[in-house]
């Protein structure tokens, strides 16, 4: 039995993100948190595989129950704040969006722009991903407010690579997208529609008005990149 430390990460029947950390130093108590739209569980190494899932099911409900009991925080002001910070750190301060907010009807898009409004929209899909792919997300938008006019050329790129995972989400994303439409074919009917990923190749037209709104075409789908 391992005796050394360990974190795994998971997304629960809730879709309720979960991060499991095994601790060496913790000895018999458990612990959780609600920590940047993760649930996260200190737990002591060594405990048995049923035992650990029961223990982190019913810290998660027991924290959970908190998190909607003291949930008066605006969820879309905690987005915009995230979204300013970011924009000030990679690029500056001159993406300067104006709001940012989760909408629940960009089915086949991670996240969409609007220069004429500079308000970005992030699918509520994105919600149970860890905290770097949504913020990756988040980042691809900003980088659109910051070079209006190149699409996804050049200059747009050289913007986003400042954000440090681009290729680590963007291979994510594509897990996450290939993996939905894997049981969407097993169970015809029954998935939602899953945004396809922000990939490097045949990404979506834009105006003035709305960016993000064209064909990606890596697996098939419309984007919101």
């Amino acid at each position: 039995m391992s005796t050394q430390s360990t974190t795994s990460e998971y997304v629960d029947s809730n879709g309720t993100a979960i991060r499991v950390v095994r601790s060496a130093r913790r000895k018999k108590t458990i612990s959780g948190a609600w920590k940047q739209n993760t649930m996260v569980v200190s737990v002591p190494v060594g405990l048995g595989e049923q035992a650990e899932r029961l223990l982190v099911a019913d810290m998660v409900k027991k924290v959970m129950r908190k998190v909607v009991a003291g949930h008066s925080i605006d969820p879309d002001a905690q987005l915009l704040k995230r979204a300013r910070a970011m924009d000030a750190e990679l690029f500056g301060s001159q993406a300067s969006p104006a709001g940012v907010r989760w909408v629940s009807n960009q089915n086949s898009r991670w996240g969409s722009a609007s220069l004429h409004t500079r308000q970005i929209r992030l699918s509520d899909k994105l919600r149970p991903l860890p905290q770097w792919v949504q913020d990756y997300v988040l980042a691809h938008e900003l980088a659109h407010l910051v070079e209006p006019r190149d699409g996804h050329g050049a200059r747009f790129k050289a913007v986003l690579a400042r954000y440090p995972r681009v290729h680590d989400a963007t291979i994510f994303l594509s897990g996450v997208s290939h993996g939905y439409r894997a049981a969407e074919r097993a169970t015809p009917n029954t998935q939602p529609e899953i945004p396809a990923p922000s990939g490097d190749t045949d990404f979506d037209d834009f105006d003035d008005e709305d960016f993000d709104d064209g064909d990606l075409g890596s697996i098939g789908s419309r984007v919101l990149a």
